[in-house]
């Protein structure tokens, strides 16, 4: 005959092992939050914004000038991670860098007209430089690699206050959720290896035949003789 385990016994089972799932749990909580505080390194974040105007003063855009201005932007992206901007920053900012591994710190992607670059760096005041001076040597360059003169800086990077990563609160989170799962593994898994007979219903299963009768747990004072006290004496 199949053995069947209902919810009932699941909960019963995490009852009986609450205490070893908490423990896990705040265990791993522990140690996630001291990880992420002592040992990751803090990343700061800076953004600027370049925007691409029209060179006349006509606001109607045909569906041919938005496929260009969305190629033009798509190749502005390229243009502005490119070794020809890059070494400039380097060389500027006096920064012990190579055009990839910078590149490496830097995003550039494009809402429409806007060309958006985000930088992360260890040091917020290097994100805060390098941000605001790609785009200065973006926008002064841009005339002469693409023969277009119409990029401005429409909001330029402002000093990280806080770290986007990593993000302690989320990652204590993580550590307890992960420590009570491992917490209720480990209580499912004990009360499998656990063979013991405890119930009638473990004896049941174990010799396949019904319990006719169970003697209950008796202690000392149970066997000693009580005195009857007669009422007619």
């Amino acid at each position: 005959m199949e053995e069947t385990i209902d919810l009932q016994e699941l909960f019963q089972i995490l009852k009986k092992r609450l205490r070893l799932v908490i423990v896990l749990a705040l265990i791993a909580m522990a140690i996630s939050g001291a990880v992420t505080h002592y040992l990751i390194t803090p990343i700061y974040q800076a953004s600027t914004q370049l925007v691409v105007s029209r060179s006349d003063a006509d606001l109607m855009i045909t569906g041919a000038e938005i496929t260009g201005i969305n190629q033009i932007m798509s190749t502005f992206t390229q243009v502005i991670l490119s070794p020809r901007i890059l070494d400039q920053v380097i060389a500027e900012l006096g920064l012990s860098e190579t055009p990839s591994s910078l590149e490496g710190r830097m995003e550039a992607r494009n809402a429409s007209q806007v060309l958006i670059l985000t930088v992360r760096h260890e040091n917020p005041e290097s994100a805060y430089n390098i941000a605001n001076k790609t785009a200065e040597i973006f926008a002064h360059d841009i005339p002469d690699i693409l023969n277009f003169d119409n990029v401005s800086i429409l909001a330029p990077a402002l000093l990280p206050r806080n770290p986007v990563s990593p993000r302690l609160v989320m990652n204590i989170v993580i550590g307890f959720v992960v420590g009570a799962m491992i917490g209720m593994f480990l209580a499912f898994l004990l009360e499998f290896l656990d063979k013991t007979v405890k119930t009638e219903q473990d004896v049941e299963k174990l010799v396949n035949l019904p319990v006719l009768g169970m003697i209950p747990a008796m202690t000392a004072d149970d066997f000693k003789v009580k005195r009857v006290v007669n009422d007619l004496d």
